[in-house]
């Protein structure tokens, strides 16, 4: 073969291989930047009232853009088809959540969702269904998480705040005594 037949096959092979190694390490990328999103494994139910909350924590150094959420109330009719019926959050809609950082005092990379579910839903007999989809706001990179719970779920009392997922008990009022009002925990 001529020389320059051999510097044409050099030059395409390390064309091809230099096109490789640089998807890969754009794929790598990517797969870094993607947005991190932890969702709580219960439900935070206000003192028994039909407040719900669900925690969603932002643990991407980014914030978190386009951000969509639903709660759907899932239960199996009488024929064996799914019926879903969506529950609407009582606040405004996220549209952005804060970037991770340990220095934020106020956690605002933590944000709680706020449902009013009506004592009609009997979650016993069906499941609630939480989504949420967001982009990152560096790469534009986007996740969806479903989160799935039961009656078993639903737990009393208030988020603790940062990246806790964690439900603490709130004291409530007990009957008067005689040194003053007495506090106790739920349970």
């Amino acid at each position: 073969m001529s020389k320059v037949v051999i510097d044409i096959l050099i030059g395409t092979g390390t064309g091809i291989i230099s096109g490789i190694m640089a998807s890969v390490v754009f794929f790598l990328f990517l797969m870094f930047v993607r947005p991190k999103i932890n969702i709580s494994d219960k439900i935070c139910r206000e003192n028994s009232t039909n407040i719900f909350r669900i925690k969603i924590v932002n643990k991407t150094h980014s914030m978190l853009m386009n951000v969509k959420y639903t709660l759907y109330y899932c239960q199996k009719s009488g024929d064996g088809v799914y019926v879903a019926r969506e529950i609407s959050a009582t606040e405004t809609d996220l549209y952005v959540i804060s970037k991770y950082s340990k220095k934020d005092i106020n956690a605002e990379y933590a944000v709680r969702v706020k449902y009013e579910i009506d004592d009609d839903i009997c979650i016993s007999n069906g499941w609630l269904e939480f989504t949420i989809c967001a982009s990152h706001g560096f790469s534009n990179t986007s996740t969806c998480i479903k989160k799935r719970y039961s009656n078993s779920d639903i737990s009393t009392g208030i988020f603790e705040t940062g990246t806790s997922m964690r439900i603490l008990a709130i004291p409530v009022p007990a009957q008067n005594t005689e040194k003053g009002t007495a506090m106790s925990v739920i349970e």
